[in-house]
């Protein structure tokens, strides 16, 4: 990311040590206090308050159009407006944009928890701050885990903070459509232009961008526009960067330049607060749903948020048609028993089996629960892994060890024994085991 206020000190210091500038006074009241506003292909506008400024730093032009294309690695012609001049000249050329903005994805009514707590708090921050931090902010998660909410809460917030920002969220599905038109139309300069002027793009889904050898072509340039203008770009996707298949190194390189969370399965008391919140939104205050009822659907569809709230309007329909408001286990058990909750029959109980398991569990593959990495996504699914192993299993900790890229045997009986001590302490922490040996058949 280029800092544009940072290249035009450098440029006025430039013509100071070079004594291209040697008068102090004009140097301080003309040129420092100028502003290096945005650059579009090789033009760059500078502007000053004083409209009397302009033929005082233009001659200078040969000198400042040398030092910024050295500064920008191209060709570079400089324009020179008063303020007030280009503020103007930016009104005229705003279009019209539609945000297409989810009016109810809001901060207000996304749940927080353990899981998805870093990603909401860098949301939230670039929603108040655009362009300023943590540019570009990179979500990840596996469907239905809040990815889109957040996009559409940044836009709400930071529209709701100053309703002039220019804000679009849109899917790299969209994205594409629009860019195959613009090429049948031959109107792909106007597409640049409209994308180019958005103070925040919020583009959904990117992994569906890439093997899209045009559209791939033309987000790689409004990505650095966008970058180079200090203004945001937010991205989600169902991978982190590093995984990303079919797209250039050079985009991978720019999204890991930013600020990147990932977005875990809701923990139990998490998931628990958003069906609760998605009752609410019903809109039925005569509508009873028993704990256990709750607890149930939990336990069963957390790891995706559209099917918990999918099999929740399923429960909802059926106690209409049954003209009830009391929804209890035994009525929830007859709505769900279609749903092949029935446990399958189990594989051998094996350390592959386990660690399979685990890994579909926590939706990450097992080379990354193998893997020496120890993010904080990775850490808890290995130690439960390996704590799982030496229980059901009884192999010995080296065994274990073996198998997690040789690690000592000492570091698997430490995370046993951290694992033992959560059991105790934390009951979302034990519901999440219990959860995992339902799955291996052991409970």
């Amino acid at each position: 990311m280029q800092d544009l206020n940072k290249i035009w000190s450098s440029c006025v210091e430039t013509l100071e040590k070079n004594k291209i500038v040697d008068d102090k006074i004009i140097l301080d009241s003309l040129f420092k206090p100028a502003t290096l506003e945005e650059i579009e292909d090789n033009q760059v506008i500078i502007t000053t308050e004083l409209k009397w400024n302009i033929d005082a730093i233009l001659e200078k032009r040969a000198e400042i159009e040398s030092i910024l294309s050295n500064s920008f690695s191209k060709p570079i012609k400089i324009k020179v407006l008063e303020v007030e001049e280009y503020k103007k000249s930016k009104q005229k050329k705003v279009p019209k944009i539609d945000s297409h903005l989810h009016p109810d994805m809001t901060f207000a009514n996304f749940i927080v928890g353990n899981s998805n707590r870093m990603a909401q708090n860098a949301a939230l921050l670039v929603s108040t701050k655009p362009g300023m931090n943590f540019n570009p902010l990179f979500l990840y998660s596996h469907p239905g885990l809040g990815k889109t909410h957040l996009l559409n809460a940044i836009g709400n917030k930071a529209k709701e903070t100053n309703p002039n920002l220019l804000v679009r969220y849109i899917t790299s599905k969209d994205f594409v459509d629009e860019i195959i038109n613009s090429i049948k139309t031959n109107t792909t300069d106007e597409i640049y232009s409209y994308y180019r002027n958005l103070d925040i793009l919020l583009i959904d889904d990117i992994q569906f961008l890439f093997g899209k050898e045009k559209s791939s072509e033309m987000f790689f340039h409004i990505f650095n526009e966008i970058i180079n203008n200090n203004h945001q770009i937010v991205i989600t996707s169902d991978k982190m960067p590093d995984e990303l298949q079919g797209i250039e190194e050079r985009l991978i390189s720019r999204f890991k330049s930013g600020l990147s969370f990932g977005i875990d399965p809701p923990e139990f008391e998490t998931a628990k607060a958003i069906l609760e919140k998605k009752i609410e939104n019903l809109g039925n205050t005569d509508l009873v749903i028993t704990d256990d009822v709750l607890d149930f659907m939990v336990m069963n569809y957390c790891n995706d948020i559209r099917s918990l709230e999918g099999q929740l309007k399923r429960l909802f329909f059926c106690s209409i048609m049954e003209s009830t408001n009391y929804i209890d286990m035994n009525f929830a058990s007859e709505v769900f028993k279609d749903q092949k909750t029935i446990k399958k029959a189990q594989e051998p109980l094996t350390k592959e089996f386990i660690l399979k398991t685990t890994a579909e569990f926590y939706y990450l593959t097992i080379s990354q629960i193998i893997s020496k990495n120890r993010t904080r996504n990775l850490v808890t699914p290995r130690e439960i892994c390996m704590y799982l192993m030496r229980e059901l299993l009884d192999i010995t900790f080296s065994e274990i060890g073996t198998t997690f890229s040789n690690r000592d045997h000492s570091t698997v009986m430490k995370a046993c024994k951290r694992v033992e001590t959560k059991i105790k302490k934390d009951p979302d922490y034990k519901l999440a085991v219990d959860k995992l040996k339902q799955k291996l058949g052991t409970m």
